[in-house]
């Protein structure tokens, strides 16, 4: 039997698709990286339902990526995807809406009135919320969050270090 038939005939589904295997081990990372992944998007599009968009898509281009994503890189492909696909579409809105761009502010439900730290941080960019949400709610490394977002450790500093700063600024506090 030719390796082409083991594979139309094995536990392929079919040719261009991947296997049961690779299938199920998808379904295994889904469901222990879903609830992590959601505050991760949540965080950097500052909307719920946003935010599942999201997760699904990041998931739709895991499947799509087939071998490439392996275990060792499945956590930094998808939030590095999360951010992508946000910054994608809210560069298409801003195109496609120009009028409603605000410096920065992600469209987000309105928080209320009381919490003032959600609206800091949805005044600081998305690369900006992304390192701050990795660092300080997923309790990365720099290192991992460069891996995780494809920048430097030099920038994941330099973004952390001007998002604290611009938090204090806008919270009124300077420490």
């Amino acid at each position: 039997m030719s390796a082409v038939d083991a594979v139309v005939k094995g536990t392929a589904i079919g040719i261009f698709e991947p296997s049961r295997d690779r299938l199920e081990q998808l379904g295994v990372w889904f469901e222990a990286e879903y609830p992590s992944l959601l505050r991760f998007a949540y965080f950097v599009s500052g909307n719920s339902t946003a935010a599942e968009d999201l997760v699904q898509d990041a998931f739709v281009r895991v499947y799509r990526a087939g071998g490439r994503v392996e275990e060792q890189t499945f956590k930094a492909y998808t939030r590095k995807t999360i951010l992508n696909l946000h910054r994608s579409a809210w560069r298409r809105s801003v195109r496609e809406h120009p009028s409603t761009r605000e410096s920065g502010v992600v469209d987000a439900p309105d928080p209320s009135d009381h919490d003032e730290m959600w609206r800091a941080l949805l005044k600081l960019s998305p690369r900006q919320r992304a390192v701050i949400a990795l660092r300080f709610y997923e309790d990365m490394s720099e290192k991992q969050i460069a891996a995780a977002l494809g920048m430097s450790a030099g920038s994941v500093k330099k973004h952390t270090s001007r998002a604290l700063d611009k938090l204090r600024g806008e919270l009124g506090r300077q420490s």
